[in-house]
């Protein structure tokens, strides 16, 4: 399974929020029951996101967070070490929301 979470992030918190993701969020994770591995995706800079023609978000960051089952996600959510790591994510955003997907196909 796939969670997608959305992080409205200013540009003066973005080096705060990548140290962040790579120093606390993905150590946590790696602990983690059935984890299989996540991305921080960092929005295109405003001229490239215009000249492609993308459509306007207000969010900056997203994270694709993969685990094996929505299961061992849950657990990951209800552990000790998301109860840290996450607060850390939403004090550096304005902004959080998320979805989730099951992976219907992989290359």
């Amino acid at each position: 399974m796939l969670l997608q979470i959305y992080f409205k992030v200013s540009e003066e918190n973005g080096q705060a929020f990548e140290e962040m993701f790579r120093d606390v969020y993905v150590p946590a994770m790696q602990l983690q029951e059935g984890y299989l591995g996540s991305r921080l995706l960092r929005l295109f800079p405003k001229e490239i996101h215009e000249e492609i023609n993308a459509r306007p978000t207000e969010f900056s960051y997203q994270m694709n967070l993969v685990f094996d089952t929505e299961e061992n996600r849950r657990k990951w959510a209800a552990s000790d070490a998301h109860q840290v790591a996450f607060p850390k994510a939403k004090e550096l955003a304005g902004d959080v929301q998320w979805r989730g997907f099951d992976i219907a196909a992989e290359d």
